[in-house]
């Protein structure tokens, strides 16, 4: 195996536009240097990858025959019959070197063709299984352009527009191939197109969609129909109607008009959802050195919405508990993430979009990496550093589950598939935070904007983005490309240490030790290790090109801590033994939230029998500068909080001014069982806490601590009703951890009634509380594969598929034959298959 041994002079510093936070404490005491011990590794192996989601390789782009240049909508909601009525003008080209065109096909889904025309002369056409096959009266020679009309009715369609009653509103979307649902069209990404939508609503109303705003006007019978044109082309997934009784908030950003739309009764909080929406366009337009490439942006809250958002070119859905929060929720439920995870995509997935779905990364890495940018800027370099790391563990957790390539092109039935294994969303942008350690922010800014310059309202793949990263950098990224996007895992390293007195050097050996095929190999990589010392911090780079690589690092003074990826960079695991002393000392004095999160959970497992450690995570749970330090360490002591010492400083952080410290601290006292002063506390908290978040740990804990009085808190509050159901979310996760016939009750009584999450809860408590093998829980849930609401249908296939019992497979098949929201298909799929092993 090949051995790298990394040059001895200190590496370059991190380049400048990497932020460092400030060291919480710079104290320094003389000690005596620690001496390592032979390293106690973890058992191998350190991951194992699960299988590989399960589909068909689909082709990526077909022979193209036909070009859709412009197509105009003209709708209306029939509420009465759940009906989208319409018609529709598309005018189609041929394309060059596709032979004459004597057939249009259009996508078109359960849709009631009623007749096809051309200037106003009736066409032929068949309509068989999803394509509208539309016979032209004469062959279609290159670059003519033909219009045809198509009317027709979507008759309560299956997907892409909901009729929403408890608002009154209808919301109509086409992620990811459910444009075809409700509107005739080619309903595929690489076809882009300009439209128009002439929307008609009763005159109380008020009808959103895509482009700028050309006029309304009042039609005969006091029905007004709104006038909606994109004038630069974009895939048509991205149509979006949104109508109903809405208040449109004014906001602007230099030459740009914002709309916010939102509820009556929801003013204050939708300023407080969207608000930051300026900021984020400005940073965004600088940062990418492209001025936002649409006419204008508006934003719209909707009811169960089935995203968190959806980047509807210029016309952006939201789901309604996502953005209208109340003031006590903050910060835990701050919506900046999502409102710039959304803005991002008009840049990447809108302005630019993935050509197939298999480049899907392309649209949403790029938005996690473009929004986690933006939480840097607007709430602080750690805040953005710990989302990166977030990302991290969310790929190796989804690796684990079902490993595959970021690039990756098979599904069942859905192309939405590709999106579920969880991969695209943090390893798009961890792939992107790695590339930005590798350049610098300046060169891939550059880089970035010279892959969207190139390809201005265009579809674009992978190699696009490599080769305008290339082209800017001067750098070979073929490598990079083929093992971080094109193959899949990540490495995981053994690391050891040896400190030589004489010579002054740290020597550090790391080895790779994920399990190797043809999909994970071995990882070339520049890792960044740092050497804390009395004398100074040295920092350098250990050049991994095979599977063990040394790195010996020359440092003024013995060290005090030594950190392997430091900054947390690399998408990576690592095994790395070191004495409690070290990481005591990282946490007291690293600079980097991450390292101090690091010496955290290296910490953990020895709080319970060394001394140390247990005074110095506690005295972190107090003192750290950050909250989510704090969190984190209040955390780790709640294995020991029956130790006097641990249960007083988690005690002591229940009254942090952070919520998300408070409640960690709440759940951090649930192993004190019998311990009246913490059932007190925990009551008190459950009852009078500023935060429902808070108050809701204090719930989940008190089960814990004192069952009897958990069912008193947990009766009052599932009375209250509260944003998001949060008192009766966290009532419910109680109630099905207390085992008596009255807490099964009061969980039943939830399962019909209450908002969405709150059922979903008690879905869940009820499999709890009787575990596998429950049939009566079994037969309160099945019918409930029936029901309405697509995450209700969704819990309860999950919930099935854990109580175990193989009689309910034949409900489960029944309701996938005829189910066509892909996250439930996605649920029935994975409980048939739970149940049938």
């Amino acid at each position: 195996m090949a051995v790298v041994l990394a040059a001895c002079a200190s590496a370059p510093p991190p380049p400048a536009s990497v932020p460092v936070v400030p060291s919480p404490r710079v104290d320094t005491v003389a000690v005596a240097p620690p001496k390592p011990e032979p390293p106690t590794f973890r058992p191998l192996p350190l991951i194992t990858w699960g299988a590989a989601p399960p589909g068909e390789l689909r082709a990526i782009v077909p022979a193209l025959t036909q070009d859709l240049r412009h197509q105009i909508v003209r709708l209306r909601f029939d509420w009465a019959r759940r009906a989208v009525v319409g018609s529709t003008t598309l005018r189609v080209a041929a394309v060059p070197g596709g032979g004459r065109l004597s057939e249009i096909t259009l996508d078109a889904v359960d849709l009631r063709i009623q007749r096809v025309l051309h200037r106003d002369r009736p066409l032929g056409f068949t309509h068989e299984g999803s394509e509208l096959r539309i016979r032209l009266t004469e062959p279609l020679a290159a670059d003519t352009l033909v219009e045809v009309t198509v009317e027709y009715e979507a008759v309560r369609p299956a997907r892409g527009a909901y009729f929403i009653d408890r608002r009154h509103i209808v919301w109509a979307q086409g992620f990811a191939e459910d444009t075809r649902y409700w509107i005739p069209t080619v309903d595929r990404l690489y076809d882009k197109t300009t439209w128009e939508f002439f929307v008609r609503v009763p005159a109380n109303e008020r009808a959103l969609s895509n482009g700028r705003l050309i006029g309304t006007r009042r039609l005969p019978g006091g029905d007004v129909e709104w006038h909606w044109r994109l004038d630069q082309p974009a895939s048509t997934y991205l149509m979006s109607v949104v109508t109903g009784d809405y208040v449109v908030l004014r906001d602007r950003w230099r030459d740009v008009s914002l709309g916010y739309w939102t509820y009556r009764d929801s003013i204050e909080a939708t300023w407080r959802g969207f608000g930051k929406t300026p900021r984020a366009m400005e940073f965004f337009s600088q940062w990418t050195g492209i001025h936002y490439p649409w006419s204008k942006y508006d934003q719209a809250v909707a009811p169960d919405f089935v995203f968190g958002g959806m980047e509807n070119v210029t016309a952006v859905t939201m789901s309604d508990d996502a953005i209208l929060h109340p003031a006590w929720a903050e910060p835990r439920s701050n919506a900046d993430r999502l409102v710039a995870h959304e803005l991002a995509h008009m840049w990447f997935g809108d302005y630019v979009t993935m050509r197939h779905w298999d480049d899907a990364w392309l649209s949403e890495g790029f938005a996690v990496f473009m929004a986690t940018l933006f939480i840097e800027r607007a709430h602080g370099v750690a805040a953005g550093a710990v989302q990166r790391r977030d990302a991290h563990e969310e790929t190796i957790a989804a690796d684990r589950r079902n490993r595959r390539p970021l690039v990756y092109g098979r599904w069942v039935s859905d192309p939405a598939e590709v999106y579920f294994s969880g991969h695209i969303y943090p390893r798009g942008g961890s792939v992107l935070q790695m590339l930005r350690r590798i350049l610098g922010d300046s060169t891939l800014r550059a880089g970035l904007h010279r892959y969207l310059r190139a390809h201005p309202y265009q579809s674009v793949t992978t190699a696009d983005l490599r080769r305008a990263l290339e082209e800017t950098s001067g750098l070979d990224l073929s490598r990079f490309f083929a093992q971080w996007v094109y193959g899949a895992g990540v490495p995981a390293f053994r690391v050891s240490w040896a400190f030589d007195s004489v010579r002054s050097e740290v020597a550090l050996t790391a080895v790779q030790v994920q399990p190797r095929d043809s999909l994970t190999g071995l990882f070339h990589a520049d890792v960044d290790v740092e050497v804390l010392t009395d004398s100074g911090i040295v920092r350098q780079v250990a050049t991994v090109r095979g599977e063990t690589t040394a790195v010996v690092i020359p440092v003024p003074a013995p060290p005090r801590s030594i950190r392997w990826d430091a900054g947390d960079w690399l998408l990576d695991l690592s095994d790395f033994p070191r004495p409690t002393s070290m990481l005591v000392w990282q946490l007291a004095h690293d600079a980097d939230v991450l390292g101090r999160i690091e010496a955290i959970e290296a910490l953990a497992p020895r709080v319970e029998r060394e001394a140390d450690a247990r005074v110095a995570v506690a005295r972190a749970a107090v003192d750290d500068t950050l909250w989510m330090v704090r969190a984190r360490a209040v955390a780790a002591l709640g294995p020991i909080v029956t130790q006097d010492s641990a249960r007083a400083a988690a005690l002591a952080a229940t009254r942090d001014s952070d919520t998300r410290v408070r409640e960690a601290a709440a759940l951090a006292l649930a192993r004190a069982t019998g311990n009246s002063d913490v059932a007190s506390r925990l009551r008190s908290i459950a009852t009078g806490d500023r935060s429902w978040w808070v108050r809701g740990a204090a719930m989940r804990a008190l089960v814990g601590v004192d069952s009897s009085l958990a069912l008193d808190v947990a009766r009052d509050l599932l009375r209250r009703e509260e944003w998001r159901d949060v008192a009766r979310v966290a009532a419910l996760e109680a109630l099905a951890r207390i085992p008596s016939p009255e807490s099964r009750a009061m969980i039943v009584e939830q399962l019909g009634e209450g908002a969405r999450q709150g059922r979903v809860a008690a879905v869940n408590a009820l499999v709890t509380h009787g575990g596998r093998g429950d049939t009566a829980a079994v037969r309160m849930l099945q019918p409930l594969l029936d029901d309405d609401d697509p995450f209700i249908r969704a819990a309860v296939a999950g919930a099935l598929g854990r109580v175990g019992d193989a009689t309910t497979i034949a409900a489960l098949q029944a309701r996938r034959a005829v189910e066509q929201e892909p996250r439930v298909r996605n649920a029935l799929d994975q409980a048939v298959r739970r149940l049938g092993s």
